[in-house]
């Protein structure tokens, strides 16, 4: 009897060897992955069941409005010529896209160096999350000395703290008006 539980102790020593070259030589790695992805499966599912707070995001014909709290603008090209910058943006949210949102810049005032800039028209965008907002726009002001109005463009950049559905926002503008160039830096609050 002796012999016989030798023979068994020594075979399941050989067995269990064979069983570890096998596993680090590769062999076994299908039962392996199979095994792993069983248990993920199931912490998936289990992680499925938790719920997270939804981000909210913007709908069509949504209006919302970026009213600046302070800002300060440079002409470019001339960093001594500096001073504070306000601004008053209306959105409206046109088309809601898989891959983010279309806005138009419905109406608007741009104060810079005393002078204002009504927003004439413009459009905007935005990505799948309502985070960022890239867009460009016309303008017109009425200069004091005469009625003549001189027209001006803008490229703008916005960045809200959550969503643009949400309470806050920075915001940089590039506007150029007749030979003159601002770079204006803005941080506002979205209302709407």
């Amino acid at each position: 009897m002796k012999k016989t539980s030798t023979k068994v102790a020594t075979l399941g020593a050989a067995v269990g060897i064979m069983a570890a070259l096998l596993a680090l030589s590769g062999a076994l790695t299908p039962v392996f992955a199979a095994t792993q992805q069983a248990s993920s499966a199931a912490g998936a599912a289990s992680a499925a069941t938790v719920s997270t707070p939804s981000i909210p995001g913007l709908t069509v014909g949504q209006v919302f409005t970026i009213a600046s709290t302070q800002g300060h603008y440079r002409v470019v090209g001339d960093k001594a010529e500096n001073g504070t910058a306000s601004a008053t943006m209306t959105f409206t949210v046109t088309g809601k896209f898989a891959g983010g949102y279309s806005l138009s810049i419905t109406s608007g005032t741009l104060d810079v160096n005393g002078t204002t800039y009504a927003v004439s028209s413009g459009s905007a965008e935005s990505g799948p999350h309502a985070h960022q907002m890239v867009g460009q726009g016309t303008t017109a002001t009425t200069a004091t000395s005469s009625a003549a109005t001189t027209p001006g463009a803008f490229l703008m950049r916005a960045t809200a703290r959550g969503t643009f559905a949400g309470e806050y926002t920075t915001m940089s503008l590039d506007l150029q008006s007749g030979t003159t160039e601002y770079a204006i830096f803005l941080v506002g609050t979205i209302q709407g």
